[in-house]
């Protein structure tokens, strides 16, 4: 309820800047494949975490649980569906072998068009020595290579989108700081503005 909340506050309150936008235009549908087999929980609280991350942005994250092999009876309608501009998809594995241009894939994740790929052995990996849990690194991996996915590949110097994470940027205070800049919100909600009207 207090996420639920917390949204809509956000929503509000990016109408009252951006009343151009409305905020049925800032809603981005996922759809979630997790071939790690991360478990229900750790998936679950790292879709919220990139979500707050979006909210702050004024942007929803809708998420489908898509399975595979996808079974008619398990299978969430949305993961069979033809994919929309406003549809990202994620991608969670254990470890792949990027492909060279992808090869400083920095915090174990890339992203190619709308899909976003984490990859969780690199990812824990970097996170070892910091305080920050499973779900957190996942959680900012996925806002990060969505940021990617709407924005482009560019990095920035602060916030979600920096290139190398370090301590400073996983332990647990950093939560905050790990947001989108507000020239990216602005951009963010563009974006999703566009793809929405596609």
């Amino acid at each position: 309820m207090l996420m639920t909340f917390l949204v809509g506050t956000a929503r509000n309150s990016i109408a009252r800047r951006d009343p151009e936008i409305r905020s049925g235009d800032l809603k981005m549908s996922v759809r979630v494949y997790n071939y790690a087999g991360s478990s229900a929980d750790t998936l679950r609280l790292a879709e919220s975490d990139a979500a707050r991350i979006f909210a702050k942005a004024g942007v929803r994250l809708e998420w489908h649980e898509c399975p595979f092999p996808a079974s008619a009876e398990s299978a969430d309608p949305a993961c069979a569906a033809p994919l929309a501009p406003s549809d990202l998809q994620l991608r969670i594995v254990k470890g792949v072998k990027p492909m060279r241009k992808h090869a400083d894939a920095e915090i174990g994740g890339f992203t190619l068009g709308n899909l976003a790929t984490v990859q969780m052995e690199p990812l824990l990996e970097a996170g070892r020595p910091t305080a920050c849990l499973p779900y957190q690194m996942l959680g900012r991996a996925i806002a990060h290579e969505f940021g990617h996915a709407l924005l482009g590949p560019e990095h920035s110097s602060r916030g979600i989108m920096q290139a190398r994470w370090g301590e400073g940027q996983l332990g647990f205070a950093a939560a905050n700081d790990l947001v989108f800049a507000p020239d990216q919100e602005k951009a963010l909600r563009l974006a999703v503005k566009g793809r929405n009207r596609q």
